[in-house]
Parts: structure tokens; C-alpha cells; sequence
């Protein structure tokens, strides 16, 4: 039987760049996905559909900064599937950005990327809880990044969204403790996808960590920070 037989998940920005490879990675474990992107996921869909069947697989375009438009994406996620399992909250602002010093970032393109970056898995995860906690069951996955964990100079915004993120991550972990929820995060390194010009590791590399988060393997495991290089001796 497939590891995430049975299980539906969210995976935002899940329609392209390294998100795209999430949402098949976890499709091909038998999750029922629903890919949320500002991007049309249909073609996505369709592929994943013509592999695992009609059923397995929706997209919707969704902005995960909205919070309107996180809770039509919760309501349509829990109307086609009837359930929600693992939330992975990979959409985020980042390939666009150019390096830039702290005193010539634009103010409005700081909040932009606070309100993709940290606002969206807050909108989304705050939607999703009540129907997680109900099933007394969960996985909650955030994409991290070096970046916010490293000292990268000119890429302030971005980096310090990615560390509000692990904030985010080990608080929620130690809320959520006795509630059988797991939440931990992934920080996947350069990958190579279109939007990041081909440059990196290669996608099907960092997909594994994911599935297992998903899974019940990583039973137990929250508040986790995961490299995706070497991530098993992480978690011992």
C-alpha cells in the first residue's frame, strides 16, 4: 500500500517551481492533492489525474495572503476530498526578488513578501486547524529556506521571513504537542527548477523528506528543522 493511502494534501504554490514537485511526489504515494497556487495548476492536475486517476488530484488558484481566498481554498479542498491530512506551506515570494540593501528596499515590496512569506501559512494553517484537530491527526510542513537561517547579505526581507517561519514552526509544534498534530520544517536548499534557472540539486532529492513528514513514519516527529541533505540522521 502506498504511504499516504487515504490522506489529502495541501500543497500551496504546488502548481510550479519546486512546489510542483511536491505535489507529484506526494500524489505518487497516494495522496489526494489539491494544488493552491496564483497559478493555473490545471495542467498539473491533468498529469497527476492521467497517473493516479480522476479522484487523486485539484488544482485552485488561490492567494495565500488573502484571507478570503484561503478559506474558499480550505472549503473547496474539504468539498472535493471531505478531509484535510498534511498541509505543506511552500508558497512564497522569492525568485523575483534582486539583491538589495537594507537601505534601498522598497517598504511596500517588504510587506509583500512578510504578507506571501509569513502571513500565507499563517492564513492557511489558522483555516486548517479546526478540521486537523477534529481528526486528531496532521502534518503541517513549512518550506524554510538557507537563506533565513544563514547570513546572506542584500537579501534582508526574504531572510527575514524565513527565520519568522522557524519562529512560527517550533511555536506551533510546542501548542500543538498534545493535540497528535506534527509540525516541522524543511529547508530544501537550490533546487533546480525553471524558476530558479537549473541551478542546484535536483528536484527528486529533497521530495523525500516530505513524504515521510506526511507520513506515519515521522510519527512523534514535530518541531523538526530538516535539512534535505542528510535529513534521516536529523531526526534521531
Amino acid at each position: 500500500m502506498a504511504r499516504l493511502s487515504g490522506r489529502t494534501a495541501i500543497v500551496t504554490g504546488g502548481a510550479k517551481g519546486i512546489g510542483r514537485h511536491y505535489s507529484l511526489a506526494l500524489a505518487a504515494e497516494g495522496a489526494r492533492v489539491m494544488i493552491a497556487d496564483i497559478s493555473d495548476g490545471t495542467e498539473l492536475a491533468q498529469e497527476i489525474a492521467a497517473k493516479h486517476g480522476a479522484n487523486s488530484v485539484t488544482s485552485a488558484i488561490a492567494d495565500v495572503s488573502d484571507e478570503s481566498s484561503v478559506k474558499s481554498l480550505v472549503a473547496a479542498a474539504m468539498e472535493r476530498f471531505g478531509r484535510i491530512d498534511v498541509l505543506v506551506n511552500n508558497a512564497a515570494l522569492f525568485a523575483p526578488l534582486q539583491e538589495t540593501k537594507c537601505t534601498e528596499i522598497d517598504a511596500d515590496l517588504w510587506d509583500k513578501v512578510m504578507a506571501v512569506n509569513l502571513r500565507g501559512p499563517f492564513l492557511i494553517t489558522q483555516a486548517v486547524l479546526p478540521i486537523i484537530i477534529k481528526q486528531k491527526s496532521g502534518s503541517i510542513i513549512n518550506v524554510s529556506s538557507s537563506i533565513g537561517r544563514g547570513a546572506y547579505a542584500n537579501f534582508i526581507a526574504y531572510a527575514t521571513s524565513k527565520w519568522g517561519l522557524e519562529g512560527f514552526t517550533q511555536t506551533l509544534a510546542a501548542e500543538l504537542r498534545s493535540s497528535h498534530i506534527r509540525v516541522n520544517s524543511v529547508e530544501p536548499g537550490y533546487v533546480a527548477t525553471k524558476l530558479t534557472g537549473f541551478h542546484g540539486s535536483k528536484p527528486d532529492s529533497v521530495t523525500d523528506v516530505f513524504v515521510y513528514l506526511a507520513s506515519d513514519e515521522a510519527k512523534g516527529i514535530t518541531g523538526k528543522m530538516l535539512s534535505s541533505s542528510g535529513w534521516k540522521s536529523q531526526i534521531k
